[in-house]
């Protein structure tokens, strides 16, 4: 699966060369210019690392990073023309995997992205967890929460929301959910993950409004997380 980096930096030329630099070496990139719209993106996708400078317009990286630590538990790394001791301490101290120092040969930049994610990657196998956005799921504690609110699932809505998490904003097919966990072919006409979907969509709205599964007809399900929307499906 390809990894997914935020980037947060308000310098367009810099974060041109290396939002490309990236993409060229096979990773999906996004692009924030501020903190505002970052926490917007961040509530919205699913990302396994950040890359964020310390001087933004309004908020900058440190007060971000203070902001979504606990809903965000990839590396993050600080690319910043700040370079007094005490402000690198200060983006160590929050958390943060590193802090690289502009400018930057955007190689270094690749290694270090490239070292931490297979740290995370590692750490995420042997944790057994999924983080997406708010929503956190700890495989062997069978344990949900929703903005820091602990859910009450069913096994069978479990098994759906780990299958949804981890192919997030993709639609998975009945004929998958019935194979992987009811052991039989999809007839189709059973409803049963319909009810399924429903329980768990009204469950995890009833947390956070923004969360929605949306049945998508003849193809599957589809988990998604929308800041704008007011009223969700």
């Amino acid at each position: 699966m390809t990894a997914h980096i935020l980037l947060i930096e308000d310098d367009l030329e810099l974060a041109r060369l290396v939002e490309d630099f990236l993409q060229h070496e096979g990773y999906q990139v996004t692009h924030c210019g501020n903190a505002l719209k970052a926490r917007k993106v961040l509530l919205a996708q699913g990302f396994d690392l950040i890359v964020c400078d310390v001087m933004l317009p309004g908020s900058n990286g440190f007060d971000l990073v203070r902001q979504i630590r606990q809903q965000f538990k990839g590396p993050i790394l600080f690319l910043t023309a700040v370079t007094s001791v005490a402000a690198q301490l200060e983006g160590l101290q929050l958390g943060a995997q590193d802090y690289l120092l502009k400018p930057l040969d955007p190689r270094i930049l690749l290694a270090k992205i490239r070292i931490f994610l297979s740290d995370a990657h590692s750490a995420q196998i042997a944790g057994d967890v999924l983080q997406q956005g708010n929503l956190h799921i700890d495989k062997r504690s069978a344990t949900v929460s929703v903005a820091g609110e602990d859910i009450s699932l069913t096994e069978a809505e479990l098994q759906l929301l780990i299958t949804l998490i981890e192919n997030y904003a993709v639609v998975v097919s009945r004929e998958r959910l019935f194979r992987e966990q009811l052991g039989r072919e999809y007839d189709g006409a059973d409803r049963t993950f319909d009810g399924r979907a429903s329980r768990l969509r009204k469950k995890l709205q009833a947390a956070d409004k923004h969360w929605n599964i949306r049945n998508i007809w003849g193809k599957g399900y589809c988990i998604t997380y929308n800041a704008n929307e007011t009223d969700p499906e």
